[in-house]
């Protein structure tokens, strides 16, 4: 029995040995064993009553529609995955194609977007909010 190895074929074999290799130490990084909600705790001073904190090196928005209520949402955008990134007026706004969602409970206001932010627990933890 002979077998015939073609570039392809070797170059193909080494590719799949490099990328199972390579993949294997690259979803290492992904794990989060830290026990904690990733949030790194938000100061309940940093949410104004009656607008949104954005977590710009984070996932998260945090709104405050009244004193002492507080809601958390994913930052990523349901129309194309981009962050929304800022605060104009009632609205919390993704750079990407203009969607628009209310400071108030995080529905769509306007833009591409099919559907509001999705919502994630929050919790107060003395002055500190546990997000995620």
């Amino acid at each position: 029995m002979s077998y015939v190895i073609t570039r392809r074929s070797l170059l193909g074999g080494t590719g799949l040995a490099v990328a199972a290799v390579t993949g294997s130490s690259l979803l290492a990084g992904c794990s989060d064993t830290s026990g904690g909600s990733g949030s790194g705790g938000i100061p309940v001073k940093d949410v104004p009553v009656g607008s949104a904190y954005i977590q710009q090196n984070g996932d998260y928005v945090v709104i405050q529609p009244t004193a002492g209520h507080f809601r958390a949402f994913s930052r990523v955008c349901p129309h194309a995955g981009c962050k929304v990134n800022k605060v104009e007026g009632d609205n919390i706004v993704c750079p990407c194609h203009g969607s628009r969602y209310s400071v108030v409970d995080g529905s769509r206001v306007s833009g591409p977007t099919p559907r509001g932010l999705t919502e994630v627990p929050v919790k107060v933890d003395g002055k500190t909010l546990e997000v995620g």
